[in-house]
């Protein structure tokens, strides 16, 4: 009886240790398998996640996201010691290969930057790098962007002031990152304004955008900061944007906003129109009137007036946050520079695509 009680666990504990194992080695392939995914820039298929099962499918993403994460911090390390023209290294492969692409990436813009100086001066003998010269005409505010500008100007004008900005931008940026104040991502519990990536306080919220890649658009999924109020969300903005790579945004560096916008172009926003988009905007609802330092009657009335424009918002009309997906997905780990959605979207998260 013993000897069959022996036998028993025994037996019982090989199985347990061979599941064990297979788990662990079940682990091991998705982690080793999303650090690739990240590493090449590769698209990962759904189907193909699920064909490994469950646990698979399940520990492939959480490490996804941990690889997507170390990828983006050591990307952006990697831009700011190429300005400074400092080096490091990591044990990491992930964090490795992130770093030395943020290297030959900003080593790239600054080779670009000179040629097109180079160019510039040859083609007409200034120095200054080239702009959007463009004149957009003067429009009328529709209600819901009059609506959006009268509930961040004066905000914007706080935070121009404190961190050296141009308001005019920061009211233009958070009208075009959030559609207008209308995105998913722009509204309650999330008031992320901008499309500001990662995590703020803990909190953040899996999303889908559109990034340009090699001059194309492609829809990729990523990490996005969740706030508690659009002053949090500017205030964010504004600290993220006193790091040396955005040291020609600044108002005491250039002379005007134009030049402020095409900075952020490669930088902020991979949309190579981004500093268009933006000026047209601040053109077009004149709101380089915000860029005084000091409040003046012709602003409060400017505000007044788009408060004059709104218009309540039907009671029984409700957005929707779903949106149907189509049947062939796939993952792309494509990460973004630093920040700027530029299309932020009402799209569903990873997690919930993966189990519909």
């Amino acid at each position: 009886m013993k000897d069959k009680v022996i036998l028993g666990t025994i037996v019982m504990l090989v199985s347990l240790n061979t599941s064990l194992t297979g788990l662990a080695n079940e682990g091991n392939e998705a982690r080793n398998d999303a650090e690739v995914a990240v590493i090449s820039q590769e698209e990962v298929s759904v189907q193909r996640l699920r064909s490994h099962g469950d646990e698979y499918t399940r520990e492939f993403l959480i490490q996804f996201h941990n690889a997507t994460q170390k990828y983006r911090q050591a990307f952006q390390l990697g831009i700011a010691d190429q300005l400074a023209g400092q080096t490091r290294s990591f044990d990491n492969p992930v964090e490795q290969a992130a770093y030395q692409k943020g290297l030959e990436q900003e080593k790239q813009w600054g080779k670009e930057n000179d040629e097109q100086k180079d160019s510039h001066i040859k083609n007409s003998g200034v120095s200054e790098p080239l702009l959007d010269q463009e004149k957009y005409p003067h429009r009328q505010p529709l209600p819901n962007q009059a609506r959006f500008i009268a509930r961040i100007a004066k905000h914007a004008q706080q935070i121009g002031k404190e961190f050296d900005l141009y308001p005019s931008i920061i009211i233009a940026q958070a009208a075009l990152e959030s559609n207008w104040g209308s995105s998913d991502l722009s509204l309650a519990p999330h008031h992320n304004l901008f499309g500001v990536k990662g995590h703020f306080g803990g909190q953040g919220t899996l999303k889908s955008t559109t990034e340009f890649i090699n001059g194309r658009p492609r829809q990729v999924q990523d990490i996005f900061r969740s706030y508690t109020s659009d002053i949090q969300s500017l205030r964010d903005y504004a600290e993220t944007l006193q790091q040396p790579l955005y040291k020609q945004v600044h108002r005491s560096v250039v002379k005007d906003y134009r030049e402020a916008t095409r900075a952020l172009v490669g930088r902020y926003a991979t949309d190579p129109n981004y500093d268009k988009k933006l000026n047209q905007i601040i053109e077009s609802y004149q709101l380089t009137r915000y860029d005084g330092l000091k409040k003046s009657g012709s602003e409060n009335s400017l505000t007044r007036g788009y408060q004059q424009l709104e218009q309540p918002p039907k009671k029984h009309v409700k957005a929707s946050s779903h949106r149907t997906l189509p049947k062939h997905k796939k993952i792309s780990p494509v990460v973004s520079i630093v920040g700027g959605a530029a299309s932020a979207g009402v799209l569903t998260g990873l997690k919930k695509l993966l189990i519909s």
